[in-house]
């Protein structure tokens, strides 16, 4: 007995497109679209994110999202050497923890992890 095959087609009312955040333009390493690149930018890493940090922008006007995708090995380079920094940070205006030292240290960094696939 022969198969037979059946196409049935729909037309859906046309919606419009709902405007989302400008995103930044990652190379896509992988199949997924969730996916990134390594923003190692000491040299050309072609590994797949594992990581983000992320910082604070103190420009009001800026439409940046500030988040950086790293492969692990460069994720952990990347803190080492923000940590190292914020040991000698001339940006810290008092010597105990306040506000003010607060927002100094989210403008290096205020969020890091591994990505959720």
């Amino acid at each position: 007995m022969a198969e037979q095959t059946r196409l049935d087609a729909k037309q859906e009312a046309f919606a419009e497109p709902t405007v989302l955040p400008a995103e930044p333009d990652f190379f896509d390493f992988g199949a997924g679209g969730d996916r990134h690149g390594c923003d190692w930018d000491e040299s050309i890493c072609d590994e797949t994110a594992t990581h983000y940090t992320h910082c604070i922008c103190g420009d009001p006007d800026c439409e940046s999202d500030h988040i950086q995708y790293y492969c692990d090995r460069h994720y952990a380079l990347t803190l080492a050497i923000k940590l190292d920094h914020l040991r000698e940070c001339e940006g810290y205006e008092h010597d105990e923890p306040c506000e003010d030292n607060r927002v100094v240290t989210l403008m290096h960094i205020s969020d890091f992890g591994p990505l959720t696939v």
